[in-house]
Formats: structure tokens, C-alpha cells, sequence
């Protein structure tokens, strides 16, 4: 079965469906090793650890496609993008959506921010106008009817933090009509003039947008756990980057070499044993490809 139909038919089943973010083949597979249904790649933690860039708009529409490529072929689970802004305009957008089609992936968000500032990271800016965010959904949705029309898009929209939730609900609509699969209202940031969006406002705003018959991203208070969006009525929740606690990891590991010239062997021996790091890594399959074909 085609991963893009694998994520859809997830996607239908009851309940919540809950996905890990990931940012390499091995975070991938651990997602995949512990249960997982599927894996998200996530767009800010590529641009930091993979690319060594901030998250603020720099990375290239051929960077993210081969990263994509190594992602999803790592793993018998779909792959969700963060697809950002779709590295550029509409057309853009098309090209994009094709090829991380043909790389791999079985679902990609495509947002409406504008711009972020290097000097405040992750800051927005502004959004894109209405009409040109349509376009660009537009331009996603027909190289997705092109390439694979099982493949998911999915519309964040982060207007709310500037224009209010009419202006979400308004997008949500517009997008829901030309065709999108999955509605993302992001998360409104503490400093937004229009402040944070409680559990009763999330609850009637997903409503608004058409829970059931439209799927709803869940997204809100870190504090909310899977139960809290199941409850408000999102269908899909993509949570818990690994990022900060594989950094922390590796700089306590790396500090303590440092100060003491001697390997913490005592670190090393908290990690998944070797038959667990082989299997992660995929060397099964080729050991088994290694009898048949090369030890006859």
C-alpha cells in the first residue's frame, strides 16, 4: 500500500491520531520503533540540526526535498513535511509539491506567514493576503491531483495572531472549499493583542471550521495533552521534537569528556543496546540481502 494511502486511511479510523516530530532517519525509526503510525519532519528542528541555519526562512526548496527523501525511505511509516511556505510563490509551491511527492512523503502543511525576524526568532511578521495564500493552496492542491491524489495537504494558517479568528475561519473555509484535506489554526503566541485561545474558544472554533467533516490539526497550550485536543475536537496532534533532549544528551556527554578526558562510559551504558541500535539502523535487511546474494 502507497504511504499517502496508508496516512488517509489513519486519518479515518476513530480517535486522535498522535504524531512524533523527527528530524533525522534514525529519529524516524525511533518513532517507528516504539509504535508510531506515523512520523512528522519538522522544518524548524531540520533547519537547526541538520542544515545548521536558524528557523527563519533560509532553507532551500532542494534541501528540504532531499532531506524528505532520506526521511521517508527510512521508514515503512507515512511521512508528514513541514512545508513552511512552500519555499516561494505559487508556482513555486507546484514545483515543491511535486517533488516532495516523488521524494516520498505522504503529507505536507503549507502555511500563510508572510516573514519571521532574525532579530526576535520565530516572531511573525506578517501573513500572507488572503487571495495569495489561496493561490498558493491552489497551486499545492493541483500538483497533488497530478502527482498522487492521495497525497495530504494540510493549510496552517497563523492569521489569527494578527487579523483575529474570523480571518482563520474565513482562510479555513476558503481552503476547505478548494480542497484541503487538513485545516491547521495555529496557535495564537501569549504576546498576540488577540492573547490566547482557552479550551471552550478552540473547541468552538474547530466547530466553526466543520469538525467532523473537516480534520483539524490540534494545536494550543503546551500544556494540553492528547485528551485535551481529542476533546476539543482535533484529529490530528503532531507533538514532542526530540531536539531538546537528544541536545541535552549529547552536551552532558560531550561536557564531561571534556572536563575529565575520560569517555563517561557510565552515559554510554543508558543507551539501547547494540542489537536495539543495529536493528534501528536497518542492518537487518542487509545482512539477510548479504546471504542471498553475496555469502551463496
Amino acid at each position: 500500500m502507497k504511504k499517502t494511502t496508508m496516512l488517509r486511511k489513519l486519518l479515518k479510523e476513530p480517535g486522535l491520531l498522535t504524531v512524533p516530530c523527527a528530524y533525522d532517519c534514525l529519529t524516524a525509526r525511533c518513532a517507528e520503533a516504539v509504535g508510531f503510525k506515523a512520523v512528522f519532519m519538522s522544518g524548524g528542528v531540520i533547519r537547526r540540526a541538520v542544515l545548521g541555519i536558524p528557523d527563519i526562512g533560509l532553507a532551500t526548496a532542494t534541501e528540504i526535498v532531499n532531506i524528505v527523501k532520506y526521511m521517508a525511505n527510512s521508514v515503512d511509516i507515512p511521512l508528514i513535511v513541514d512545508g513552511g511556505d512552500g519555499c516561494g510563490g505559487a508556482l513555486v509551491v507546484y514545483r515543491t509539491i511535486q517533488d516532495i511527492i516523488r521524494a516520498g512523503a505522504a503529507g505536507i502543511f503549507i502555511g500563510d506567514e508572510k516573514s519571521v525576524l532574525a532579530t526576535a526568532p520565530h516572531a511573525l511578521v506578517d501573513v500572507l493576503p488572503r487571495a495569495e495564500y489561496l493561490g498558493k493552496i491552489g497551486a499545492a492542491l493541483e500538483a497533488r491531483d497530478k502527482e498522487d491524489k492521495d497525497f495530504v495537504i494540510a493549510a496552517r494558517i497563523d492569521a489569527g495572531a494578527m487579523l483575529g479568528d474570523e480571518e482563520v475561519l474565513a482562510r479555513a473555509k476558503a481552503c476547505v472549499k478548494l480542497g484541503v484535506d487538513v485545516i491547521l489554526p495555529h496557535a495564537i503566541p501569549k504576546e498576540s493583542k488577540f492573547g490566547e485561545r482557552d479550551k471552550e474558544t478552540l473547541r468552538r472554533l474547530y466547530r466553526e471550521i466543520g469538525t467532523p467533516e473537516v480534520l483539524i490539526w490540534g494545536n494550543g497550550p503546551d500544556n494540553y495533552t492528547a485528551k485535551d485536543f481529542e476533546d476539543v475536537g482535533a484529529k490530528l496532534l503532531v507533538a514532542g521534537s526530540a531536539r531538546i533532549v537528544v541536545k541535552k544528551a549529547v552536551l552532558d556527554f560531550y561536557q564531561k569528556f571534556h572536563d575529565t578526558g575520560i569517555i563517561p562510559s557510565e552515559d554510554l551504558a543508558k543507551g539501547p543496546s547494540a542489537d536495539r541500535l543495529r536493528k534501528l539502523e536497518g542492518l537487518g535487511f542487509w545482512g539477510e540481502l548479504e546471504k542471498k546474494y553475496v555469502l551463496k
